[in-house]
């Protein structure tokens, strides 16, 4: 069985003693790739640095994450980064909305200003975005369907109902859903719906490690080894064997982001 992890963070401190032997690991346990998200500047050195090293094993993604955004200088330092040919940049993300922490409405309006010039951009270097979205579903979904956003998207983590996935695919829009641990929790009926009746071709693979590890790992640092587990759970809920489960989503991944595989 091969995996593919297409939202992780082993740039991120939690990593930083023992990275080398979490990507042996994933790698014993069939993870091929996995693809890294920035969510600022600084973090983006590290997945750099990550690709580098291991530059068949390690892409990555780059974008302000909502809740780091400044302002219009953030969309230059993106652009910089694309260009940057120096790495295994595969989209732009995480980017999005998230209304969490500051609801303010000079914050909403700073963070939808930003989220679109990412957007734009993405679309202007024919990459696809990775987008966060906390407690903005609404204005998520206002956003990338009035755009009629035409590159592929990732809504990583997805946390949005099953009538709300629908409304994304019959606006016509390249959308997949993250599915990650959180499947695996007794108390994600919802997502277990969206799992169970969206079409698989519209499914992603995530940790988003170090956190939301599944159980029966729940409560300790995720990483890409534990993917076995959430792969486990979809191909309960869909009735399809792991193997045949696992080629569905490598081949998602693949026509996403663009990543050869052999």
């Amino acid at each position: 069985m091969k995996i593919i992890d297409t939202h992780t963070h082993l740039n991120d401190v939690a990593f930083e003693k023992d990275v080398e032997k979490v990507i042996e690991k994933a790698k014993e346990k069939g993870v091929i790739k996995v693809i890294n998200s920035a969510d600022a500047l600084a973090s983006f050195e590290n997945i750099k640095k990550l690709s580098s090293l291991y530059p068949e094993f390690c892409y990555g993604t780059y974008g302000v994450h909502p809740n780091e955004v400044k302002g219009e200088n953030d969309l230059i330092e993106l652009e910089k980064v694309i260009k940057d040919k120096t790495i295994n940049l595969v989209g732009v993300g995480e980017i999005g909305l998230d209304y969490h922490y500051n609801p303010s409405e000079e914050n909403k309006e700073l963070q939808k200003r930003i989220f679109i010039g990412q957007i734009k951009i993405a679309e202007k270097y024919n990459l696809p975005i990775v987008i966060h979205s906390r407690n903005a579903d609404f204005d998520t979904f206002d956003i990338v369907t009035k755009l009629k956003v035409k590159v592929p998207v990732d809504l990583h983590c997805y946390s949005g109902s099953y009538e709300l996935a629908m409304r994304y695919i019959a606006n016509g829009i390249d959308i997949h859903f993250g599915i990650g641990g959180v499947v695996t929790f007794k108390n994600a009926k919802r997502l277990v719906e969206v799992v169970e009746k969206v079409p698989t071709e519209r499914l992603l693979l995530e940790t988003d490690a170090p956190y939301l590890a599944p159980t029966p790992y729940r409560g300790q640092r995720n990483e890409p080894s534990y993917l076995k587990e959430v792969i486990k759970k979809i191909s309960q809920i869909k009735n399809i064997e792991e193997n045949e489960l696992s080629e569905m989503l490598i081949n998602n991944t693949k026509r996403v982001f663009k990543i050869w595989i052999q």
